[in-house]
C-alpha cells in the first residue's frame, strides 16, 4: 500500500501543492490545535470504514465541527484549514459512496470545503448534489461565496444557452429563493439585490422586502441605475416604484415615475392616491416638472379645483413672491449690484454704449426674474431706457420684460400689451416674445398666449419676418411640454406648400427652423416618431437650403421630441441616413445626447468620450481649412461648422455634460475628463 502511495505521489502534478495554503510548523500549533488536527484526520480516515454506522457517526461529527466553526467567520476556521489538504481524498471517498442520504451529507461537507479551494465552483457543484438542509446553517461567508458562484454559473451557462445546465436551473432558482430572504433578515440587502439582478429575478424582490428595509433597498436600486445597461436600468426603477407603492410612499414613487418619463404610470400613481394632503404634494411635484394631468371636474369634490390650480402653476407667482417676502429679498436690484463695475477697467469712448446697456438689460432681467418689478424698465425716472438700445437689441430688451413678469400672467400681459401696439418692428417682436416667456410653464383656461400669438403665426398679413419668428418662438416657450396637438398642427402648416405660397417671402429657412424648434419644445419628450420624421422631411423639400446654419435647430427639435426617452430614440436614428453627411453625424449624436440627458448613464458617457477623443488626420484638417475659406467667400453657406471634420465633437463634449448632470459623481469625473480633452487638443 505504501509503495502505491509513494508512486502516486511521485507522478502527481505539483499544481495542487503550489496552490495549497502554507502549513504552520508543528511547533507553532498549540496543543489544542494539534489535537483538533489529529481528530479531523481520524474522522476523514473513518469515512472509508466498512462499517456503515461508524462512517455515519464520523460524518456527523465532521459536519458539526465545520458548522460550528463557520457560523461567524473573521478568518479561515481551523477545521477548514486542517481539512483543506485532504479535499481530494474526501472527493475520492465521495465518488465511492453509493447513492443515498450519507452521500448527500458528505456533499454538503465538500461544498463548504469548496470555499477554500476556489476552483471549478466546487462550492456550488456539491451543493447541488447535497441535502436539502437550509444554506443558512453553514454561516454568512458560505452564503456569500455560494451566491458568487451562482451568479457566475448563471451568466456563463444558463444565460449563455448551455443545454446541459438547463436541468439545474430550477434548483439554482430554489437556492436563490432561499438565500435572498436570509440576506434580507441579516442586513445584507445589497447582496440580495445583486444576486437577483444577476439571475434576472429582480421583479420578485418585492416579495422579500419588508417595511423596515424597503427604503434602503430602493435607495440601492436607484443608485445602481446609472451603472447598468438598458433595459436593466428601467427595470431597476420599475421595481423600486412597485416597492414604494406597496408601502404607500407615493411621493417617492412619483419622483421615479417622472424619471422614467412614463405618463401612464404617473397617472396611475396620482389617481391611486386617496390622501388629499399627499395629492397636493404630488400636484406640486408634477407642476414643477410641467407635467399636466386632466383632473376631472366633480361638484362633490371642491378640492379638485385647488388641485387643478396647483398642477397648472396658476398660483406659482404668488408662492414665489411669498417666499421672497419671507426671505426679505423683494427689493429690486440694479445690474451694477451684480456686475461689480468698479473692478472693470475704464471704458473707452470707442466702446458701443448700446451694447453695454443691452448687457445691463439682460442682467437686470435675470436678477429680478419673476419679482414683477425692477429699477430699469419700470422706474418712473428712467422712461427713456428703451431708446438706449439699437436695432435687434430692442427685441431682447423688450423680451426681458417677460423674465421680470415671469408667471404673473394677468399683470404681466397688461404691462407688455402697450409694446405690442408699437409701430417699431423690433419693439413689437420683443413684446411677442415676452408674451410667450410670461406664460412659460403656466396652464391657463383662457390661453392668452395662444390668443395673442397665433394671429401673428397664421395671418398672411404679417409684414415682417421678425414678428413671425418672435411669435413662433413665443408659442414654443409658452406651451413647452404640453404636447398640444392643435398648436403642433398650426405650426406645421408654416412650412407646408399652402402657407409658403400665400406668403413666400416670410417662409425662409430661418423661419422654418425656428418653427421646428418650437414644435420640439411643445412635443418635448413625447416620443412622437411620426412628428420627428415629418420634421426631417424638411431637408428633402425642393429648393430648401441644406447649408443653412439654422438647420441645427431642426435636428435639435427631433432630439427634444425624444428627450429622456433613452433606447426609444434608436429607431428614429436610422432616419438620419438620408441626410447630407455633414448633418448625419451631428444629428445622430445630438439625438443620442437628448435621449440620455440627465440620466447619468455611465456607458453612454464612455461612448461619448470615445467619440470626443477621435483623431483627424492632416488631410482632414486641410479639407477643413479649404471649406472654411469657401464659407468665408459664400455668406449663404454659414454652416461651415457643420462641414468641418470632427465638428460633431463639439456637441459630443456638451453631451457629456448633459448626460452627467444627473449624477454627482459622474459630473465630477466628467470635469476631470475635460481637462484631459483639453490636453489632447493642444498636444
Amino acid at each position: 500500500m505504501s509503495e502505491k502511495t509513494e508512486k502516486k505521489s511521485d507522478t502527481k502534478p505539483t499544481k495542487e501543492a503550489d496552490t495549497e495554503e502554507p502549513k504552520l510548523p508543528a511547533e507553532e500549533l498549540s496543543e489544542e490545535d494539534i489535537q483538533l488536527k489529529e481528530e479531523l484526520l481520524l474522522l476523514v480516515e473513518r469515512l472509508e470504514d466498512e462499517e456503515a454506522e461508524l462512517r455515519q457517526n464520523s460524518l456527523n461529527i465532521l459536519r458539526n465541527q465545520i458548522r460550528s466553526s463557520t457560523s461567524s467567520m473573521t478568518s479561515v476556521p481551523k477545521p477548514l484549514k486542517f481539512l483543506r489538504p485532504h479535499f481530494q481524498q474526501i472527493v475520492l471517498i465521495y465518488d465511492k459512496y453509493p447513492e443515498g442520504e450519507i452521500k448527500k451529507e458528505l456533499a454538503d461537507v465538500l461544498s463548504v470545503l469548496g470555499m477554500t479551494i476556489g476552483e471549478k465552483r466546487d462550492c456550488l457543484k456539491y451543493r447541488l448534489q447535497g441535502t436539502s438542509d437550509a444554506v443558512s446553517t453553514w454561516g454568512h461567508e458560505y452564503i456569500r461565496h455560494l451566491s458568487g458562484e451562482i451568479q457566475a454559473e448563471y451568466q456563463e451557462k444558463i444565460k449563455g444557452g448551455d443545454d446541459e445546465m438547463e436541468q439545474d436551473a430550477d434548483y439554482l432558482i430554489h437556492l436563490v429563493k432561499e438565500i435572498v430572504p436570509f440576506n434580507m433578515q441579516h442586513n445584507a440587502e445589497c447582496e440580495a439585490c445583486d444576486l437577483l439582478m444577476e439571475v434576472e429575478m429582480l421583479e420578485r424582490l418585492e416579495d422579500y422586502v419588508d417595511e423596515l428595509a424597503h427604503e434602503r433597498v430602493c435607495l440601492y436600486l436607484v443608485s445602481c441605475v446609472q451603472y447598468v445597461a438598458e433595459p436593466e436600468n428601467t427595470t431597476l426603477l420599475t421595481v423600486a416604484i412597485s416597492i414604494f407603492r406597496k408601502y404607500n410612499k407615493l411621493a417617492a414613487a412619483m419622483k421615479l415615475a417622472m424619471q422614467l418619463n412614463d405618463l401612464k404610470l404617473i397617472k396611475d400613481i396620482f389617481f391611486s392616491c386617496n390622501d388629499e394632503l399627499l395629492k397636493k404634494q404630488l400636484c406640486f411635484m408634477l407642476g414643477r416638472q410641467q407635467v399636466f394631468l386632466e383632473i376631472p371636474e366633480d361638484e362633490m369634490e371642491s378640492s379638485n379645483e385647488l388641485l387643478r390650480e396647483i398642477i397648472s402653476n396658476s398660483q406659482l407667482n404668488q408662492h414665489f413672491l411669498a417666499l421672497a417676502r419671507e426671505l426679505d429679498i423683494v427689493e429690486p436690484k440694479l445690474p451694477d449690484d451684480v456686475m461689480k463695475n468698479h473692478s472693470d477697467p475704464p471704458r473707452t469712448a470707442t466702446q458701443d454704449q448700446s451694447k453695454m446697456f443691452l448687457a445691463s438689460t439682460f442682467v437686470n432681467g435675470f436678477v429680478n426674474c419673476a419679482f414683477g418689478k425692477d429699477k430699469v424698465t419700470m422706474d418712473a425716472d428712467n422712461q427713456a431706457w428703451l431708446g438706449k438700445v439699437k436695432d435687434n437689441g430692442m427685441i431682447s430688451a423688450v423680451a426681458s420684460l417677460g423674465l421680470i413678469m415671469l408667471w404673473d400672467v394677468d399683470t404681466g400681459l397688461t404691462h407688455i400689451d402697450k409694446y405690442i401696439y408699437s409701430q417699431d418692428i423690433e419693439i413689437k417682436a420683443g413684446a411677442l416674445l415676452a408674451t410667450g416667456i410670461v406664460n412659460c410653464g403656466i396652464r391657463n383656461e383662457c390661453d392668452p398666449a395662444m390668443g395673442i400669438l397665433s394671429e401673428f403665426v397664421s395671418d398672411a398679413n404679417v409684414s415682417h419676418i421678425k414678428m413671425k419668428i418672435a411669435a413662433i418662438l413665443g408659442l414654443g416657450l409658452a406651451y413647452a411640454g404640453s404636447c398640444r396637438e392643435d398648436l403642433i398642427v398650426m405650426l406645421t402648416e408654416v412650412f407646408t406648400d399652402k402657407v409658403s405660397n400665400a406668403n413666400d417671402k416670410l417662409i425662409t429657412s430661418e423661419v422654418i427652423s425656428v418653427t421646428a424648434l418650437s414644435i420640439g419644445f411643445i412635443a418635448l419628450g413625447s416620443c412622437n416618431a411620426e412628428l420627428a420624421l415629418k420634421l426631417l422631411t424638411i431637408f428633402s423639400k425642393e429648393g430648401y437650403n441644406v447649408k443653412s446654419t439654422y438647420n441645427r435647430f431642426i435636428i435639435l427639435a427631433v432630439g427634444l421630441i425624444f428627450l429622456g426617452k433613452q433606447k426609444a430614440a434608436n429607431d428614429i436614428a436610422n432616419a438620419f441616413d438620408s441626410l447630407p453627411a455633414h448633418l448625419k453625424d451631428f444629428g445622430v449624436i445630438l439625438l443620442d445626447v437628448c435621449a440620455y440627458a440627465g440620466t447619468g448613464n455611465v456607458l453612454k458617457i464612455q461612448s461619448l468620450l470615445h467619440k470626443a477623443s477621435e483623431f483627424f488626420s492632416e488631410e482632414d484638417e486641410k479639407e477643413k481649412d479649404t471649406k472654411g475659406k469657401e464659407n468665408l467667400k459664400d455668406p449663404t453657406a454659414v454652416a461651415g461648422a457643420l462641414h468641418e471634420p470632427g465638428a460633431h465633437q463639439a456637441i459630443t463634449v456638451l453631451g457629456i455634460a448633459l448626460v452627467a448632470m444627473g449624477e454627482e459623481i459622474g459630473a465630477e469625473m466628467s470635469l476631470r475628463t475635460f481637462s484631459h480633452l483639453v490636453r489632447f487638443i493642444y498636444n
